[in-house]
């Protein structure tokens, strides 16, 4: 990207990610039977600030099995400034497969840090490599509050306002 692609890119994501949130529809579980075992997939369009043609949309997967595990929810973002490809906006992971180690950073707190289920501020990733967003390269993740222990816990983590983190 060219710097000013890239400052239009964060210009974007700043905005989704400040923006009040609403789901514009009452999303359904759909099955996928692109893994062998399939998955449960919703997405809805995202309101931000009461208003459509954002780019932002809402998706929750789970395996078709076991959907209380390796539960992925995320807002994805595609824009003008993307060449209209989809980037990940503060992904949440709860029960997954394998556990995420942040990279290491000079002077950061959450360097190296190991976290099974976890989330992904743009905050703290705004600073970082773009293609943490593209997601080809790892970005920096937290832990998820510990009361986040059943599906409706990671429903409500996941659709809270905001959030903060230290």
């Amino acid at each position: 990207m060219t710097p000013e692609q890239l400052q239009r890119f964060f210009e974007h994501l700043d905005m989704v990610n400040d923006a009040e949130k609403e789901l514009d529809s009452v999303p359904k579980w759909e099955k996928l039977f692109h893994r062998p075992t399939g998955t449960l997939q919703w997405t809805a369009s995202v309101r931000l600030n009461g208003r459509l043609g954002g780019g932002a949309s809402a998706r929750l997967n789970t395996p078709l099995n076991t959907w209380e595990r390796n539960v992925y929810g995320q807002l994805e973002v595609t824009s003008p400034a993307t060449t209209n490809r989809t980037v990940r906006l503060n992904p949440v992971e709860w029960r997954p497969l394998k556990p995420h180690h942040n990279p290491r950073f000079d002077d950061d707190e959450h360097s190296l840090a190991t976290y099974l289920d976890r989330w992904h501020p743009y905050a703290l990733n705004r600073e970082r490599d773009v293609s943490v967003f593209f997601q080809h390269r790892p970005g920096v993740a937290l832990p998820l509050p510990q009361n986040v222990t059943t599906f409706a816990e990671y429903l409500n983590f996941c659709g809270q306002p905001t959030r903060t983190f230290k």
